[in-house]
């Protein structure tokens, strides 16, 4: 219980002010292939707004279990139940600005060494996360990892 408030305590050290910039870099196991983007996320009192800025525009807002992805190609709204690994990454986020330890918990066992904590998930997450692992420098989220079980990768880098 205790890593997992002092995880909280490293997100919300990046999400203080309730937007910040970042670097994602996702390797998509089934092309083997590296996609960097770069961007804002902003949290709503109901919803997460993520801005990429990098390669190209595009704006996904996740609210009510609905990822809504608006670009060049027009708009569209998916149901994030039906991704599983895309609905762990915004319920993770969102758990951790939310400071919802319970859930959190019941999902997640965590283990913290120096800078790095990694979150083992454990019942119907581990289906289909392997781990996350976030990095701090001195106090202050510095990255944070994702593995999926289908052998994509997501890293997204702070950069404020």
């Amino acid at each position: 219980m205790r890593v997992i408030v002092l995880c909280c305590l490293f997100f919300l050290s990046l999400f203080a002010n309730d937007s910040a910039a970042f670097k994602e870099t996702r390797y998509l196991y089934a092309l083997d292939k590296n996609i960097t983007l770069e961007g804002y996320i902003t949290f709503g009192e109901q919803n997460i707004v993520i801005e990429y800025v990098k390669p190209e525009p595009k704006v996904l807002t996740y609210f009510e279990e609905k990822l809504t992805i608006q670009d060049a190609k027009g708009y569209q709204v998916i149901d994030a139940q039906s991704m599983p690994s895309m609905n762990y990454f915004f319920m993770i986020i969102k758990a951790v600005h939310d400071e919802n330890t319970l859930l959190l918990n019941s999902f997640f066992e965590a283990t913290t060494q120096g800078d790095e904590t990694v979150l083992t998930p454990k019942g119907v997450a581990a289906e289909v996360l392997e781990e996350v692992r976030i990095v701090r420098h001195e106090k202050k989220l510095h990255s944070l990892h994702v593995k999926i079980k289908n052998g994509d990768r997501i890293t997204i880098e702070v950069m404020d």
